[in-house]
């Protein structure tokens, strides 16, 4: 591929690192401090266990918006920007349709505000241009995922995208079905996580190794701290504590998925390179 066409612009870039601070101070006060949303955040998150869910995508967000501002190539960060986008603009919808909910005049909610009704435009705009800039790149034959790891994932993928639909559109009666209580503005909260969903539908549609090995690098970071914090707030769900459990199995399952395909692909970068000195 010619990197002078794939490479990132300096407004991706520029983005990405505005865009950086925001995510890691939500992390730490969702996080580290997810019984305090009422007093530190744009709203006041229960129980703490959807505060820390969301705050493991916040920094999974961060690490992918660090690696976009020193990424060399577009290719490398491109499938990355449609699930934002799209975790992002239902975000903004949900502030608008839960407004009286949240904490107004607050720092973090005019933070909030300015990151979900503008982000969304930015993060549209930035991927529009670079891509367009790279459409005439080709990249060059490599590794990529298994069949079996796609397939997984882009199952995953979907039944993450249907759940999103269900919680975003009928928040009270899938809602009520969650594991742990969740209110209506909760409920849409993790429509917009389980959105992300979509990232495994472009890495399993997709598969070649440099173009989906930061998605994987980024669930990795989501789902581990998604399962420490299911662990950890177990005391949250509904039906009890070991009613955790088998939530925490399905993500760890995932994260399985996931890491065996970046393995998978780190194997095979090796083995692609040996063959191409040989038949230089």
């Amino acid at each position: 591929m010619d990197a002078a066409d794939d490479r990132v612009r300096p407004a991706t870039r520029v983005l990405a690192l505005v865009i950086v601070p925001f995510l890691l101070a939500a992390f730490v006060i969702c996080y580290l401090m997810p019984a305090r949303t009422l007093e530190l955040f744009a709203w006041g998150i229960k129980p703490p266990l959807t505060a820390m869910v969301l705050a493991a995508v916040y920094l999974g967000g961060a690490f992918f918006f660090v690696r976009v501002a020193v990424a060399r190539r577009w290719s490398e960060v491109a499938l990355g920007f449609p699930p934002v986008a799209l975790f992002a603009s239902l975000l903004g919808v949900t502030t608008v349709l839960h407004w009286d909910r949240f904490t107004h005049g607050h720092v973090s909610f005019a933070a909030w505000a300015a990151l979900y009704f503008a982000a969304p435009v930015f993060v549209v705009a930035v991927a529009v241009r670079n891509s367009r800039a790279a459409r005439g790149a080709v990249l060059g034959p490599g590794p990529r995922l298994p069949a079996a790891v796609r397939i997984v994932l882009g199952g995953t993928g979907l039944a993450e995208l249907v759940v999103a639909a269900g919680l975003f559109g009928s928040p009270g009666l899938v809602g009520g079905l969650w594991p742990w209580a969740v209110t209506p503005l909760t409920a849409r909260t993790l429509a917009a996580v389980y959105a992300l969903g979509l990232a495994n539908v472009l890495v399993a549609a997709d598969g070649r190794a440099p173009r989906v090995r930061l998605q994987l690098e980024v669930q990795t970071v989501m789902l581990s701290l998604i399962a420490i914090a299911i662990l950890v707030r177990r005391g949250d769900f509904a039906a009890g504590p070991a009613a955790a459990y088998p939530f925490a199995a399905v993500v760890l399952a995932e994260l399985a998925v996931v890491t065996g395909g970046l393995i998978s692909i780190s194997r095979s970068r090796p083995a692609a390179a040996r063959l191409g000195h040989s038949g230089a």
